[in-house]
């Protein structure tokens, strides 16, 4: 009685054999392997069915293992052909290669170590092959499958640089009561700086106020994610198309933000209601543009939920300010100046920031971050001379570096009455240097001396903030998510300029922190994409706020898939190994993410 044997193939609906014995298998498999080629070779001579390109790969099973058939040249109807035979605890099987002859649609199988030749025909269909034999050693009826590819790949959008970026300058959002809108940033000290435009603070004038906008060109109808930068320059100079923020603007909207450079009012005369109102008044401008911009969100595809501000110096302070203020938290020194929202009553859009990065800016009083949850990334050089990394007022240090020849000899007098010429040199105070130094022997009371004579002057002329630690600080304590960058010993101002303004390295970590920082507001649950455990062909992502996913591998090929989890194959003599998932997230941001393996 002739033996019953079982399936030992998947074949989708077609006959399969019965299961070979033992002693057969090693045969078997050789047989099967080389029955697969001869139906794959015969199909080059009918390319108007089934195309065979080179690097296609065919898969089917056997018993538990895995066979994969990669074409790897086709000439004069001769295949060069790898075999591999693979199961789910050996994701890098060795090759097996064949030079196969093609003959029609059928032919006869003959030696390679079979006992009896194989007659085999075959048809074709869409990716797929199906085979029929007429021998005792091969099953009847067997099916190869084509290897899926997907050609479908999505880049990191807005983490890296994919658009090219289309510039619209000068757009006017507003016209209002003021001095100046644009003063741009030059190598000179400030006081030269302030010196040169008092004539102009006689009066007001009614100005036009601009900003440019840096859209990618992404030929697309989604809707965007907006970034407003602010430039810095003690509310009194700096200008939108800078070099620095037209380098960022370009760099956030190549990353697919709609990045935006805003002009506002500055100028002001040297008192303290006077420099609150020129603060106050920046607020006021940034928030015209922001609803300036939702008005015409339509036209720059701006999505109302993702509005991020971001600023350096009076621009921090004015990004924290149009984040957090509220009418109620106005100081009564610009009462006189109306309500935030002042500029363009008929645009009557609200937003909500959806994160601020605050280059080393600071708040007038950290009880403006009680009204909104809002995360913060921070930059501060914590000996910062102009706005103090803590509390304090702001320029007070850069008192002690400013000193006058009679301030020095001012100094010199008071303290040789106050200590004994062994207590201090010849002319310490004629030689003073710009930053007194901490081994001085006379530092600290030099210190003192201004101190007790610069502070009250001071705090009539400015008034003190709360600088990025005490932001860092608060923020921490209620439990709002932000990062604070501490440049330790920094006594300079801008950390991503020199005292020249050309741009250091620094203003690259500070570009490439602050996406990351803002991306995660965007994509809470970014995907991560690992291997099941070392050695495994199984490869899985964790993101449950995926709308689109696909699989792709490099040097191998795509055995299983499902929307989180997939199984390759690897071909060893591939001199790359790599696994990728790309697709978009439900909020329809495109990721990628890969693992090369070595």
């Amino acid at each position: 009685m002739k033996k019953k044997i079982v399936n030992p193939f998947i074949c989708q609906g077609y006959e399969s054999p019965e299961y070979f014995c033992d002693r057969r298998g090693k045969r078997f498999f050789f047989v099967f392997i080389v029955t697969i080629l001869l139906s794959i070779a015969a199909s080059s001579c009918h390319r108007d069915t089934l195309s065979l390109d080179s690097g296609a790969c065919y898969v089917t099973r056997i018993h538990e293992k895995t066979i994969v058939v990669r074409i790897d040249g086709i000439c004069n109807n001769n295949l060069i052909i790898s075999a591999f035979q693979t199961d789910s605890l050996n994701p890098e099987p060795k090759p097996m290669v064949f030079e196969i002859a093609t003959n029609g649609k059928g032919g006869t199988l003959e030696g390679a170590s079979l006992q009896h030749p194989a007659k085999v025909r075959w048809r074709f269909g869409q990716n797929r092959v199906i085979c029929h034999c007429r021998s005792a050693e091969l099953p009847r009826k067997f099916t190869l499958e084509r290897c899926e590819i997907d050609t479908v790949r999505y880049s990191r959008q807005l983490l890296d640089s994919l658009y090219h970026v289309k510039e619209t300058v000068d757009v006017e959002y507003a016209r209002a009561n003021g001095y100046w809108s644009s003063y741009p940033d030059e190598d000179k000290p400030f006081s030269a700086i302030y010196t040169e435009r008092l004539p102009q603070l006689a009066d007001t004038n009614v100005i036009p106020l601009c900003m440019d906008i840096y859209e990618p060109e992404d030929h697309s109808d989604a809707m965007r994610p907006l970034m407003v930068l602010i430039h810095g320059g003690a509310f009194y100079n700096g200008d939108k198309q800078d070099e620095t923020y037209v380098k960022w603007c370009r760099h956030y909207a190549s990353l697919g933000y709609v990045a935006v450079s805003v002009n506002y009012r500055m100028g002001f005369l040297p008192y303290k209601n006077a420099i609150d109102c020129a603060g106050y008044r920046a607020t006021q401008d940034v928030n015209a543009a922001i609803r300036y911009l939702l008005h015409h969100a339509d036209t720059y595809r701006i999505n109302p939920n993702w509005i991020f501000t971001w600023g350096t110096s009076a621009g921090g302070i004015t990004a924290l300010n149009v984040a957090f203020m509220k009418d109620v938290n106005r100081p009564k020194s610009v009462l006189q100046e109306g309500k935030i929202a002042k500029l363009n009553p008929k645009f009557t859009e609200t937003f909500n920031i959806k994160a601020v990065a605050n280059m080393w800016g600071a708040v007038h009083d950290t009880c403006i971050l009680a009204n909104s949850r809002i995360p913060v990334i921070s930059f501060h050089g914590d000996a910062d001379g102009i706005v103090s990394y803590g509390y304090g007022q702001p320029f007070l240090k850069l008192l002690a570096s400013s000193l006058t020849s009679e301030m020095k000899n001012q100094l010199h007098r008071f303290l040789s009455e106050q200590t004994s010429p062994s207590e201090h040199r010849d002319g310490a105070l004629e030689d003073l240097p710009v930053t007194i130094s901490v081994w001085d022997p006379m530092a600290e009371k030099v210190q003192e001396w201004v101190q007790s004579f610069s502070v009250p002057v001071w705090s009539k002329i400015v008034s003190p903030t709360y600088g990025s630690a005490c932001i860092h600080e608060y923020l921490d304590r209620h439990g709002v998510r932000n990062q604070l960058f501490t440049v330790a010993g920094a006594s300079q101002h801008s950390l991503h300029v020199d005292e020249h303004r050309n741009i250091v390295p620094y203003f690259y970590t500070i570009q490439d922190s602050v996406a990351k920082f803002f991306y995660t507001e965007i994509v809470p649950k970014p995907v991560n994409l690992h291997q099941e455990s070392a050695g495994s062909p199984f490869f899985r992502i964790n993101s449950t706020d995926i709308a689109e996913i696909h699989w792709q591998v490099e040097g191998g090929v795509l055995l299983e898939k499902s929307d989180n989890r997939a199984r390759v194959v690897f071909f060893r003599d591939a001199k790359r190994h790599v696994v990728r998932v790309s697709g978009r997230y439900k909020n329809g941001i495109a990721f990628n993410e890969e693992i090369p393996m070595v």
